[in-house]
């Protein structure tokens, strides 16, 4: 099993800081990774291979803008349930600025089409009040099939 992660090169939250007014000339980079490992260890991998800071918050969504929530999941927990192989998935830095207003920062280059979708959709989420997939009902379980006791043979 394995997914992908979109991230982009210089992260957002890097030491080089552009001016709003300058172009994006960040290249988006795509990492191969295999989930079936604990949570912490995948994230740490990301971390590094992304350039993130070690106090960045960041998580990872598909093109739904539907977060993970890796953070929150048991540090040796395996989360190859919230992925699916082969799928695409974006690193999102999200910040809480003073005001207690979160920022949600899709690690893409902001020229891409799917920043700005990214975004919104993110940020659509977070306000829905859907915090963390753990919150959204399980899957339907599948009907238990019981058996009508068997009739007496004559």
């Amino acid at each position: 099993m394995f997914i992908t992660v979109v991230y982009k090169d210089a992260p957002e939250l890097s030491h080089i800081r552009r001016r709003s007014s300058e172009p994006d000339v960040s290249l988006e980079k795509t990492l191969l990774v295999n989930p079936i490992c604990p949570v912490r260890i995948m994230l740490e991998y990301i971390r590094k291979k992304c350039r993130l800071g070690s106090f960045t918050q960041f998580d990872l969504c598909d093109e739904s803008g539907v977060l993970l929530d890796l953070f929150n999941l048991p540090t040796y927990a395996y989360a190859t349930a919230q992925f699916e192989h082969k799928k695409t998935y974006y690193v999102i830095v999200v910040r809480t600025e003073a005001d207690k207003r979160i920022s949600v920062l899709p690690q893409l280059n902001h020229d891409n089409k799917m920043y700005e979708e990214i975004k919104s959709r993110v940020k659509k989420f977070l306000t829905a009040g859907e915090a963390s997939p753990a919150s959204t009902p399980p899957p339907a379980q599948p009907a238990k099939v019981t058996l009508a006791p068997a009739g007496k043979k004559k």
